[in-house]
């Protein structure tokens, strides 16, 4: 408890006084690929299916990750300059028991100390409906049952590894037959960020039994040791994730407090500090008509101001024809952040969104991987 000590009362400042500086976000200039040189598609699922990531390897080569369940990297000598490969460096086990926790997986926060090894955290669903009989309706969102768990890579992202068990991040403290129809679980864990002696992410939670819907702030000082990460509870990072398969489970001991839900209303895809203000900056999607993307600012990672408008866009589910096409993930990366892990911005940094295509009033899975310029300003 004591190690945590300067952290925690740092953390649980007051919000920040008036004469604080406040910062400003604006798109300058329109949509690009993200992505250099046309590339045919590798298989039918090589899509951009999570928010951009990015981390600077010891030789100097930029890893850019936003992936499928099929994990693929983008890589060259900078954020703005990476081709795709068609390797797959990662894929989930497809394990058919959601006691394993190995089923289908997606790179989501990757955090390396050195360049070298690359420790990951892991959005691993559980998909029921591909199991007839623990999925009667058949119907992917009655069933999907979501967990963070842990992966790593020890040759500079080459190839990546579920790390040796336990490999459990973050799971609810019930079972998949426990919960019952719909999507329950720990969802899109952020970029992971370093303040003081600690590193922390956001990931979201969906309401389940004692689980609150909204935000979840995790915290560890140790991130190659997945079962490490504890959860804000409202008054420290006390929260846990035991396995509910291997023991039993007091699940109101065991769950998350959302952070600041009057502001962070969307689930957080994107988590960055800008260094000339100190302020915090997460980004998320209201996918609802007529909204958009949204920033929000924070000095401590728990008092937050916003939510503000960044750029108007629609999500997928609420698209019709003849819209303009669908944007998901938002995510804000520095391309000159002297950062390895591109936990920083500065006064400029790059909004990546995946964008759904239209073909024949339709979306589908042609999705491309795109980004706008933005200024980020003092006011």
């Amino acid at each position: 408890m004591i190690r945590w000590l300067p952290t925690l009362l740092l953390l649980l400042a007051a919000a920040p006084a008036p004469t604080e500086p406040s910062i400003g976000i604006g798109v300058v200039g329109p949509a690009v690929p993200a992505i250099i040189a046309a590339h045919p598609r590798c298989d039918t699922d090589d899509i951009p299916d999570a928010p951009a990531r990015a981390i600077r390897t010891a030789s100097g080569e930029t890893l850019l990750f936003a992936t499928h369940f099929r994990n693929r990297v983008e890589r060259g000598p900078d954020l703005l300059h990476v081709t795709h490969r068609c390797q797959v460096v990662l894929t989930g086990a497809g394990n058919d028991n959601p006691a394993a926790y190995d089923d289908r997986a997606w790179i989501a926060s990757p955090w390396t100390p050195d360049g070298v090894t690359i420790y990951a955290v892991v959005h691993n669903e559980f998909q029921g409906h591909r199991r007839p009989t623990l999925c009667p309706t058949g119907r992917y969102m009655d069933c999907w049952f979501n967990a963070l768990t842990a992966a790593v890579s020890r040759d500079s992202g080459v190839t990546f590894a579920r790390m040796p068990d336990p490999a459990l991040v973050a799971a609810l403290p019930y079972r998949y037959d426990q919960v019952g129809l719909g999507h329950h679980g720990y969802f899109n864990p952020s970029n992971i960020v370093t303040l003081a002696d600690a590193h922390y992410m956001f990931a979201f939670a969906t309401r389940t039994g004692a689980q609150r819907e909204g935000n979840c702030l995790l915290r560890t000082s140790t991130v190659q040791s997945p079962e490490s990460w504890r959860a804000w509870n409202g008054t420290g990072f006390d929260v846990a994730f035991p396995d509910p398969y291997q023991q039993t489970v007091l699940p109101e001991a065991h769950v998350c407090e959302p952070v600041d839900p009057a502001v962070l209303r969307w689930p957080v895809t994107s988590l960055v500090r800008h260094k000339p203000s100190r302020l915090f900056i997460v980004l998320m999607q209201d996918t609802a008509r007529g909204s958009g993307v949204y920033y929000a600012t924070s000095p401590n990672l728990l008092n937050w101001t916003g939510p503000f408008r960044l750029l108007g866009a629609i999500g997928e589910a609420a698209w019709t024809c003849p819209d303009p096409p669908p944007i998901a993930y938002p995510s804000l990366l520095d391309p000159n952040s002297v950062d390895r892990n591109f936990e920083t911005v500065g006064a400029d940094a790059v909004l990546f969104v995946t964008r759904f295509n239209i073909t024949s009033c339709a979306t589908s899975m042609d999705r491309d991987l795109v980004r706008w310029s933005v200024e980020i300003r003092v006011r």
